[in-house]
């Protein structure tokens, strides 16, 4: 399999090494590892610097993106490789886990209508604790399973999640590129499902049965932790732009109840902290979910301190 890693990094100096050695230490070796430094200001340059291999580039950027997306984007445009493994810089990988992506592949005779390989993740806590991911647990990977877009759309819809992580996926760039890229300067978070969506509209994805990645929840200077959820998700503005598009009234409909549970996740994330803005549910589709609609609406008017242990205490159907 040709395949480029992707890892972009912005002070990351503490898990920058682990990534790069994980990457490294695959069984099926990549063609290329880009390493595209964001103008980090810790010691993430010196980190990197420090590991000699002919399959590492790096790239250096004046300006940092939030999320990495203008990173990766420059990455990708470098290489020439049919697949891209992306894998964020404080993250790992198991040793079999471009192997596993590979026998993904071949099981499905590298089909070109396939545009994504993703495998399962473990979540690693502070505390150690160790908990699969929500398509593992919930779904399960006894076997390779492939799903078309609207598969997708009811998988996401079921978990309240994206089953596609970042550090768990592998692309084929064309397919990335047709879609468009990651959303730099559009999206501060949640870009990588921005671009997800985008590009499993044009191609479907096998899920692979192994679990070959770890997300490590005590890292520093994650974007999830400084940026705010109680804004409109830059995701909205995709789907929206698919539903004006889609000819299919089925698909039509899944991607409104998408866009539905995106937003009263994000509400509940922004609960947690402050009344929620009502511009975070901008566009709700108020007919595919009601009662949901009138919790968001309560969120927004009454006070937060009689509504921000509501959501969380109890899942609303």
């Amino acid at each position: 399999m040709d395949v480029a890693v992707v890892i972009p990094v912005f002070n990351k100096e503490r898990h920058v090494e682990r990534a790069i050695r994980s990457a490294l230490s695959q069984t099926l070796s990549p063609a290329r590892i880009v390493i595209v430094d964001d103008a980090s200001t810790d010691g993430s340059r010196a980190r990197i610097a420090a590991i000699s291999d002919p399959r590492i580039t790096i790239i250096e950027r004046r300006t940092p993106g939030p999320g990495g997306y203008a990173a990766r984007n420059a990455a990708i445009e470098s290489v020439t490789s049919e697949w891209i493994a992306f894998l964020d810089a404080d993250d790992a990988w198991l040793p079999d886990h471009l192997q596993s992506v590979a026998g993904a592949i071949a099981r499905a005779g590298d089909d070109p209508r396939i545009g994504c390989v993703f495998t399962g993740y473990q979540n690693v806590y502070p505390n150690g604790r160790s908990v699969l991911d929500p398509y593992t647990q919930q779904i399960g990977r006894s076997a390779d399973s492939r799903l078309d877009f609207e598969s997708f759309l009811n998988v996401w819809i079921r978990l309240r999640a994206c089953p596609v992580w970042t550090s768990a996926a592998t692309f084929r760039r064309r397919v990335l590129l047709e879609a468009g890229l990651f959303p730099a300067g559009r999206c501060s978070r949640g870009g990588d499902k921005d671009l997800w969506l985008r590009a499993t509209h044009r191609a479907d994805l096998v899920a692979c049965p192994s679990v070959t990645a770890t997300y490590y929840r005590d890292s520093i200077n994650m974007v999830t932790r400084n940026s705010t959820t109680n804004l409109r998700h830059c995701l909205c503005d995709t789907i929206e732009t698919m539903i004006a598009e889609e000819p299919s009234i089925r698909r039509r409909q899944l991607l409104m109840r998408l866009f539905n549970s995106e937003v009263f996740e994000y509400a509940k994330l922004a609960l947690r902290t402050e009344r929620v803005d009502p511009r975070v549910w901008r566009g709700f589709h108020v007919a595919q979910d009601p009662l949901r609609f009138l919790v968001l609406q309560a969120l927004s008017w009454l006070p937060h301190s009689l509504t921000k242990n509501v959501v969380n205490r109890k899942r609303v159907a």
